[in-house]
């Protein structure tokens, strides 16, 4: 195996890639996971800022207006364009409503002719998702109004009455301790986050570091001529770049624990332990499509650009930046045809646990298993491609 060491060694000749990557990186999914909210034993509930323009001045408006300063924090707002502009552009209010003038009759008359409901003006902020939750349930107060109009002989006043009742019946809300000991959410930030230099990452690191194997004539010349038939060749180069690609995934699981060691300190070794399976996997597919890129006999910019955005693509696609659950249809089913997909799946399916029970076991190595198949057909693309070279 002296041609595998050989390629390790000459793969490795690149450490400042190796701390470029690797602890910058790191460090990223550090802050990540610094920036994750506390866990709280107590409910607190959040008020967005509100505020109400009612040209209107029915029953109605008067009940949705009352609704929205009640629902949330009152700040004066003058009925003007450049008003309203300025709430949006600086954020003055969260929520803006604005009723306009005949929306009580308009609302009573479309109950009883079976009409659709006339639409509010309003203005959500778009920072945070307070505004369009504050939005939602607005609209639901007042189709709740327009519902009671539409189904009964009730009068505005007495429509206005029975949804105000309704909306007084509350939900106690408190907080449970759970008895699990699951990984933290700060860690489950940072592996999603080691995602990027894991595939990336050991990709740039492979291609830039043996590319000397090939565009460095003695060196080329004497692999040739060493008689090693070409399946070993090419077996010892991808073990290689897999021993690469596990000492990345070594690097980022120790800094992890090293840097989140407070926050894991209640955690159970065992799930901790099993989250680095599909991390361990996107490893290898970040080594193949490492070997890939030197088999192809990319270089410089080209290798850096074939990394990063691969990997920026890779991250988003699988839910490293937005969460999968508020993807479209469209993106997921792309998504679901990408390695760091299974990977951010199978990291939520440990941070939801609490132990690592059969179906926990069976599901995370299913989904680390379909992450190595990239792996390998990424390999023996590499492996076709690097034997035509070098017969070539």
């Amino acid at each position: 195996m002296h041609l595998c060491r050989l390629a390790g060694r000459v793969a490795l000749r690149h450490r400042g890639l190796l701390a470029l990557y690797v602890a910058m990186m790191a460090a990223f999914g550090f802050l990540m996971a610094a920036s994750a909210p506390a866990e709280s034993t107590t409910y607190q509930e959040t008020r967005p800022t509100v505020a109400v323009i009612d040209r209107d001045g029915s029953k109605i408006s008067g009940a949705l207006a009352d609704f929205v300063r009640g629902a949330g924090t009152p700040v004066a707002l003058p009925d003007s364009a450049f008003a309203l502009q300025d709430a949006a552009a600086k954020d003055l209010a969260t929520y803006v409503l604005v009723i306009p003038e005949g929306y009580g009759d308009a609302l009573v008359d479309a109950a009883r002719e079976g009409a659709a409901m006339p639409a509010l003006e309003r203005s959500v902020s778009f920072q945070g998702a307070q505004g369009s939750l504050m939005d939602e349930r607005t609209r639901a107060f007042a189709q709740e109004i327009f519902a009671l109009l539409k189904n009964t002989d009730a009068t505005p006043g007495q429509a206005v009455a029975w949804a105000r009742k309704a909306q007084t019946a509350r939900v106690e809300v408190g907080v449970t301790e759970g008895t699990g000991t699951g990984i933290p959410l700060s860690y489950l930030l940072y592996l999603q986050f080691s995602t990027y230099v894991l595939f990336g990452g050991t990709a740039i690191l492979i291609a830039a570091g043996m590319r000397s194997l090939a565009s460095d004539g003695p060196v080329h010349a004497r692999l040739r001529a060493s008689g090693v038939p070409d399946w070993s060749r090419e077996t010892q180069l991808a073990l290689a770049c897999l021993g690469v690609g596990v000492m990345v995934w070594m690097a980022m699981g120790v800094l992890g624990t090293l840097w989140c060691a407070g926050d894991l300190a209640g955690s159970d070794p065992a799930l901790v332990l099993f989250a680095q399976l599909p991390l361990l996997a996107l490893a290898c597919v970040g080594a193949a499509f490492g070997y890939l890129l030197w088999g192809l006999g990319a270089r410089g910019d080209v290798v850096h650009a074939a990394g990063n955005m691969g990997s920026m693509v890779l991250t988003f696609l699988g839910g490293t930046w937005v969460p999968q659950a508020s993807m479209g249809a469209a993106v997921t089913a792309v998504a679901r045809l990408t390695p760091i997909w299974w990977v951010i799946h199978a990291l939520g399916d440990v941070y939801a646990a609490t132990a690592p029970d059969p179906t926990l076991v069976g599901s995370v190595a299913a989904q680390a298993g379909l992450v190595a198949l990239f792996a390998v057909a990424i390999a023996v693309a590499g492996a076709a491609i690097c034997r035509a070279r070098t017969r070539s």
